[in-house]
C-alpha cells in the first residue's frame, strides 16, 4: 500500500547505498561517487614520509586501477556491464580509461598521522556520458514490455491511494522498497507493473537527466527523511513484488501502483531530477531469495 510521506527539512547529504569493492573501493549509489582509498605503506609494511612523491605516485596509480575495475563492473542494465558496452570500442575504452587516469586525488596532509590518498571519480557527468550506451532510447515515451504478465504468475495486488493522474500531482517522487530480493544496483533499472508494462525507466527521462542525475539512487533506508533530497517533500512509497532476471536489476511492482509510479515520474520536476530511489538491502544483509523472475523463464521484449 501507498503512503504520501512528509518530514522535516533538516537532512544529511545523501550518499544512499554504499557498496564496498575489495580493499578500500566503494561505490555510493546516491551521489554516483566511486572512491578508492590506498595506504602508502610499502611492500614490507613500512610507512613512507606522508610527503614522499613516488610512494603517493605509485598509491595513486594502483587505486585509479582498483577504481577502473570497479567501473567496469558496474551494471547498466539486465543485459551488460559497463565492461561489455566498451569492449568492441577501443576509443570509447580509452576515453573511460582517460577520465579514471585523470581522476582527482587527496593526498595525506603535511601532519597527518594516516598514509593514505583517496581518488574519486563519479558516474555522473563526463563519466556517464561515456559508459550510457547511445543506443538506449532515452525519453522516447514507449514503455518496455515483458513477454509475458505477472498477473497470472503471481498473486494480483491491488489498491491505489488515489486515482492514478489526479493524486500523482501530490506525489513528489517514488521511493520503491525492493528490500529481501538481493537486487543488483544499475545504472538504467526499469521498473514494471504486473501486467508487464514498464513504469519507469529511461524511456522516460532524457539523457541529460540521467547523465546529470543518475536514472534511479539506491538506498539502505526507507525513511523519507534520509531521502529527501532525492525524492522530494512528500514521496510515494512502494512496495516491490518480485526482481526480474538472473542479475536482479529490474523489478516488479502491482500493475495499479505502476500506473501511479508512471504518472508522478511524468511530471515535470520529478521527470527532470530522477526523483525515484531502490531500497536495497544494506551491505550486512544476506537478504532473502524469493521473488525472483530468472530471464530463461521470462523473455525481455522491448518495444
Amino acid at each position: 500500500m501507498a503512503a504520501l510521506l512528509a518530514f522535516p527539512c533538516s537532512v544529511l547529504a545523501f550518499q544512499g547505498y554504499v557498496q564496498s569493492f575489495g580493499d578500500g573501493g566503494t561505490i555510493a549509489w546516491g551521489s554516483g561517487e566511486v572512491a578508492v582509498v590506498r595506504s602508502l605503506a610499502t611492500d614490507d609494511g613500512e610507512e613512507p614520509a606522508v610527503t614522499d612523491p613516488l610512494a603517493i605516485r605509485k598509491a595513486a596509480s594502483q587505486a585509479r586501477k582498483q577504481m577502473l575495475d570497479m567501473i567496469l563492473s558496474v551494471r547498466i542494465d539486465a543485459k551488460r556491464t559497463v565492461s561489455a558496452y566498451i569492449s568492441d570500442d577501443r576509443e570509447l575504452a580509452t576515453r573511460v580509461r582517460g577520465v579514471v587516469q585523470n581522476s582527482p586525488f587527496e593526498r595525506p596532509a603535511v601532519f597527518e598521522d594516516r598514509g593514505e590518498i583517496r581518488v574519486a571519480e563519479r558516474l555522473r557527468g563526463k563519466l556517464a556520458e561515456l559508459v550510457l550506451p547511445t543506443t538506449i532510447q532515452f525519453q522516447s515515451g514507449i514503455p518496455p514490455k515483458l513477454s509475458t504478465s505477472m498477473e497470472q504468475s503471481m498473486s494480483f495486488e491491488d489498491g491505489l491511494p488515489e486515482e492514478a493522474g489526479v493524486g500523482a500531482r501530490g506525489y513528489t517522487g517514488v521511493i520503491i522498497d525492493a528490500r529481501g530480493y538481493k537486487v543488483t544496483p544499475a545504472l538504467a533499472p526499469v521498473i514494471y507493473g504486473q501486467d508487464g508494462e514498464g513504469a519507469y525507466g529511461a524511456f522516460l527521462v532524457s539523457r541529460a537527466s540521467a547523465i546529470a542525475k543518475g536514472v534511479a539512487a539506491y538506498a539502505n533506508t526507507s525513511a523519507p527523511e534520509a531521502l529527501r533530497e532525492r525524492v522530494g517533500d512528500r514521496p510515494l512509497s512502494v512496495r516491490a513484488l518480485s526482481a526480474y532476471g538472473s542479475w536482479r536489476t529490474d523489478l516488479i511492482i502491482s500493475s495499479p501502483m505502476a500506473r501511479l509510479v508512471r504518472a508522478v515520474m511524468r511530471s515535470g520536476d520529478a521527470m527532470e531530477n530522477c526523483r525515484l530511489v531502490i531500497v536495497v538491502d544494506a551491505p550486512e544483509t544476506a537478504g532473502v531469495d524469493v521473488g525472483v523472475l530468472q530471464e530463461g523463464d521470462m523473455p525481455f521484449e522491448e518495444q
